[in-house]
């Protein structure tokens, strides 16, 4: 048996996979359009908590936390931005 998330989820995607505009859909599939947003921006926010992995792109990027800017590029030494990360996240 799936869960309420995994039910919406399901539907959410065979939306998308429809190309059809999300009324239409929800009448055709007799679905309660108000309903449907809702389950839509519920599974759209990630859970706090977890974790996505980044992959650096070829450009040095920077990361802005309380004011401070780290420049970051290919390479780097995570253990240092661990670090750096801890005490910004002390203030």
């Amino acid at each position: 048996m799936l869960t309420p998330s995994q039910e919406w989820s399901a539907k959410i995607t065979a939306w998308q996979q429809s190309g059809m505009p999300l009324a239409g859909w929800c009448r055709e599939n007799s679905e309660n359009y108000h309903r449907f947003l809702y389950w839509r921006k519920r599974l759209a926010v990630p859970d706090p908590g977890r974790f996505l992995e980044l992959t650096l792109p070829a450009a040095p990027i920077s990361l802005e936390c309380n004011g401070v800017i780290v420049h970051i590029s290919k390479g780097f030494d995570s253990g240092l931005l661990a670090d750096i990360l801890s005490v910004l996240k002390r203030d």
